[in-house]
């Protein structure tokens, strides 16, 4: 039973303070990935029924020639495309009108509750996209593709060869609706690299591993410019790559984070990347947990994935060349990351908008961007 008086003389006689007087965010995390790909990629999307990206993928016919031969004119198809559309997001927030028009008002008001609440639908539309970037946009086909046809069309699927696993588990034999191994050739594949062993178990980062997978994705002078993983693979790089080594830090100009360089890639930390040590699974953000799965029949031998074996994916590492993706978002206000504004309930006093985004993600050249998986201490 409760005292009377139920509160005591100096809780009666004495404010609280808050101090410091700011909300400290003790739930999100950080994304220099996100960040380098919107101040890099973002293109905007002004209306259309979908998004086409056209590739060459053949060349033509000719060669060389005796005196007196005839010429082969048939015309070929060297051409074709991707095919895109954009996915939508939304967070809500709720209000009651007695909460933000009667309390939460005043000098006695240290935060407002609508800018509160708004500012974590922004973070978490921003974690949202951070972690589905490493994922996939496809439905589900078959034992191998599990179902995310609302979600933006991450990396997974992009950085794959249709014949090996993405460290999802997924081998995507298709990318922007074009089929990968058919007409087109490997025109879309890059071949993902497992760094286990035959078993399926992880094994340690190497510079031989690393030098390989970055020169695989060079074409020419275009090479990778950003490399990603989680804070675990990250510190394993530095650990086993040249300890003798003092790395050359510098700050990320458009995020602030320390980095170091590999070849002409920034190395940067990410805490949604793919990970087994630091990854979650939520049931709203996202999965950026790695988990084992069954590999294909067939991987590509370059690969090194043994085939048909329980693999562990542990923690990933992601090489991407910048210049050859595109971030696809709404020019609409709303749409483009907007709030919907405050719609009425009609039979009581709450209140309720949405933060909504329209977007995608798009990598116009496959082959050069790699992705590593199978790493461990």
């Amino acid at each position: 039973m409760a005292n009377d008086p139920i509160k005591d003389e100096v809780a009666l006689t004495t404010l609280f303070e808050i101090y410091p007087k700011v909300v400290q965010d003790n739930f999100f995390l950080n994304s220099p990935f996100l960040a380098y790909i919107r101040d890099h990629c973002t293109v905007p999307f002004n209306g259309g029924d979908y998004i086409q990206n056209t590739f060459l993928y053949a060349s033509m016919i000719g060669g060389f020639y005796s005196i007196g031969d005839n010429f082969n004119i048939t015309k070929p198809q060297t051409l074709a495309g991707t095919v895109f559309d954009l996915r939508h997001a939304e967070f809500n927030v709720t209000e009651y009108k007695e909460n933000i028009q009667v309390n939460n008002k005043g000098p006695l008001a240290v935060f407002s509750l609508i800018e509160t609440d708004l500012k974590n639908a922004v973070l978490s539309m921003s974690a949202l996209i951070a972690i589905a970037m490493a994922r996939h946009g496809q439905a589900a086909g078959g034992a191998v593709l599990d179902n995310r046809s609302n979600a933006i069309n991450g990396w997974s699927e992009a950085i794959n060869d249709g014949l090996t696993n993405s460290w999802d588990g997924n081998v995507f034999t298709t990318y922007g609706t074009a089929t990968r191994n058919g007409v087109i050739g490997s025109a879309l594949n890059s071949i993902p690299a497992w760094v286990g062993d035959e078993t399926g178990a992880p094994g340690m980062i190497t510079y031989n591993a690393l030098e390989e997978a970055y020169q695989d994705a060079c074409i020419g002078n275009d090479e990778p410019d950003l490399m990603t993983a989680n804070k675990a693979a990250y510190a394993y790089m530095k650990e086993r790559i040249q300890t003798q080594q003092r790395f050359a830090q510098e700050k990320d100009p458009i995020w602030g984070v320390t980095s170091f360089r590999f070849n002409n890639a920034m190395v940067q930390k990410d805490d949604y990347f793919p990970s087994l040590k630091y990854g979650k699974n939520d049931a709203i953000l996202g999965n950026y947990l790695t988990s084992n799965f069954i590999s294909s029949a067939a991987p590509a031998s370059q690969s090194n994935l043994p085939a048909n074996t329980t693999i562990q994916p542990n923690e990933v590492i992601g090489m991407f060349n910048t210049k050859h993706w595109l971030y696809r978002v709404s020019n609409d206000p709303e749409y483009g990351g907007g709030f919907t504004g405050f719609k009425p309930a009609q039979d009581n006093t709450r209140v309720a908008g949405q933060v909504l985004l329209d977007s995608t993600l798009e990598a116009t050249s496959c082959r050069t961007q790699k992705q590593l998986y199978g790493i461990n201490a």
